[in-house]
């Protein structure tokens, strides 16, 4: 379970989130919907480790914890998804996918980079480097590089924001898929409510604020 209690986060006189308190059960989808400067990318980027809040709390599993920076997190499980895919520009497309599993020292990582690209249909491009690739195929990159890391929470800021209309559907499929196979626990930050119609529950910002809580 992941609960952010209290979180208030200002850049000089903007309020990006305000007394924001927001509890995701174990194994669940929640959405957080908004419109743009809504406060969406802040509150996860918060719980990633990016930016400290300026009061408020974190709980993983209902243990306090500091989550100062992204090693905090990764090490507490926590898995992230980029609006801008933060790929590495030296590294090949399969370099980047199997990184995770690089440094967790696991085997048959070529076998696993196969299986990962084949879901997100990016096989073609395996040798490439991710300037040669559009946003969209660089966003699957990213993807694929999350779902090996295999986080029992991941967090996900716009993940199909790049893709077309058609593709955009098939990953909401496969994220359904991810959750259904794994158990993970997963937030999905988008500004288009029908893409959080699967979600468990949609969690709505306005200015910073959180105005509404829907179940499914």
């Amino acid at each position: 379970m992941l609960e952010l209690k209290n979180i208030t986060k200002t850049f000089g006189s903007v309020i990006a989130n305000n007394d924001v308190s927001i509890t995701v059960h174990k194994g669940t989808i929640h959405a957080i919907v908004g419109e743009n400067g809504a406060g969406k990318s802040t509150i996860m980027r918060i719980a990633y480790g990016f930016y400290n809040a300026d009061s408020g709390e974190i709980f993983v599993d209902g243990n306090k914890v500091d989550i100062r920076n992204p090693h905090d997190a990764i090490a507490l499980g926590i898995g992230m998804v980029h609006q801008h895919f933060m790929l590495v520009d030296t590294m090949t497309v399969a370099e980047n996918i199997g990184s995770p599993l690089r440094l967790r020292g696991e085997k048959n990582i070529a076998a696993r980079v196969k299986e990962l690209a084949a879901r997100l249909h990016i096989e073609p491009f395996l040798d490439r480097l991710p300037a040669e690739l559009s946003g969209g195929q660089q966003q699957r990159v990213a993807l694929a590089r999350a779902l090996a890391k295999n986080a029992p929470l991941m967090l996900l800021d716009e993940p199909l924001g790049a893709l077309d209309r058609k593709l955009r559907e098939h990953m909401q499929i496969e994220i359904k898929r991810l959750h259904r196979e794994t158990g993970a626990t997963i937030i999905y930050v988008t500004h288009d409510p029908k893409a959080a119609e699967y979600a468990n529950q949609t969690l709505h910002l306005d200015k910073g604020t959180l105005v509404e809580a829907v179940a499914a």
